[in-house]
């Protein structure tokens, strides 16, 4: 009796001792697994520095409001700052006939003030008018005498198309056209004369601005071409038959004096903000 309770109590005590071992086993085990760790490493990239040598960034531009005009760029040229001003000046000179002469008509010059607007970088309008009015008397002794006057007006349109340039200075081809009339009487009563002038035709030049000493808004310009002219004078006297003299030519801006180049075909502009 007392060798089976000792058996059962042997058999007791070998499953407590197995089930302590599966216990510790298991801890074991769990520690074991809670100290094993997956370490992941992140590599991030790191731009290399530019070279020396390298253009800078360009540069960040803000927002521009709706109708606003934006202010040039620091290297923009002279022309760019003045596109979409009014432009007041001299326009060159124009010969316009006024009497009979052999072998070609008298005739009389008529400086032309005009605007210039620069509709967009290439393309402008010009117009202008010339004008002249003169009168004078001789006097000798008590007796005087109207001398010959002139009454001259004249009308200047063109368009300039500016085709190269760089910061100060501008290449443009103008097509142009120049009417005129004038009207005027020989001295002493004498005969009616009328006039009438008409030019078409290009000039290629430059418009060099000031911006090198810091006025941009000044111009000078410059330029030869050739025009297709039309001239025609009336002399109409008190009794008889009228008189008329024409001519038509063809050719350069410069036919006549080298120094024209400075009177008739150089032309100062300022421009207005």
């Amino acid at each position: 009796m007392k060798s089976a309770k000792y058996g059962r109590f042997r058999e007791l005590i070998g499953c407590v001792g197995l089930a302590g071992f599966g216990l510790t086993f298991s801890g074991l085990a769990s520690a074991q697994a809670a100290a094993t760790t997956t370490t992941t490493t992140t590599k991030t990239s790191v731009a290399a520095p530019a070279p020396a040598n390298a253009p800078p960034a360009p540069a960040q531009g803000g927002m521009t409001l709706p109708g606003a005009t934006p202010d040039p760029a620091v290297d923009a040229t002279d022309h760019a700052s003045v596109v979409g001003h009014f432009a007041v000046g001299y326009m060159g000179r124009r010969a316009i006939v006024t009497d009979i002469g052999m072998p070609e008509p008298v005739s009389v010059d008529a400086p032309v003030i005009g605007a210039r607007y620069w509709l967009d970088p290439m393309i402008g309008i010009d117009a202008g008018l010339g004008m002249l009015l003169s009168a004078g008397s001789n006097k000798v002794g008590n007796a005087s005498t109207d001398s010959q006057g002139y009454t001259v007006f004249i009308l200047h349109g063109g368009v300039p198309l500016a085709l190269a340039g760089s910061k100060h200075f501008s290449f443009q081809v103008v097509p142009e056209a120049n009417i005129g009339f004038s009207s005027s009487q020989r001295a002493g009563g004498g005969d009616k004369l009328s006039g009438f002038h008409l030019d078409l035709g290009a000039r290629a030049g430059g418009e060099v601005q000031f911006g090198f000493i810091g006025i941009p808004e000044l111009s000078l310009q410059a330029g030869v071409g050739v025009a297709l002219t039309y001239d025609r004078v009336k002399a109409t006297p008190a009794a008889g038959d009228a008189t008329v003299q024409s001519r038509t030519s063809f050719g350069t801006s410069l036919a006549g004096n080298p120094w024209d180049i400075f009177t008739g075909n150089i032309a100062a502009l300022y421009y207005f903000d």
